[in-house]
């Protein structure tokens, strides 16, 4: 999935108020810092999906024989490798 810049800003400053708005939260940092740290962790996250999405479809085009995207044959692939890839690049925290 692709955002743009506006979208993952707009994002955390969501995120940010809710985190402040909440009586069980307190912010360690000011909003903006940990603003910059969601937006960083967001921009991480969408990266790291779209090299998974690029590694499943370079499986799928390495097949032997042609598979139409959008065919049932590509879906159910391309779930099963997105799945594959997606499990053997989950950080681990």
């Amino acid at each position: 999935m692709r955002l743009s810049r506006a979208k993952v800003n707009h994002l955390s400053r969501l995120l940010v108020g809710a985190l402040d708005d909440h009586l069980e939260v307190r912010l360690l940092r000011d909003q903006n810092s940990v603003r910059l740290a969601i937006v960083a962790i967001i921009e991480e996250e969408l990266r790291r999906d779209e090299y998974i999405e690029r590694k499943a479809r370079q499986k799928i085009a390495s097949q032997q024989h042609e598979i139409p995207e959008g065919g049932r044959e590509w879906e159910a692939l391309y779930r099963q490798y997105y799945r594959e890839e997606f499990d053997r690049y989950r950080p681990v925290r």
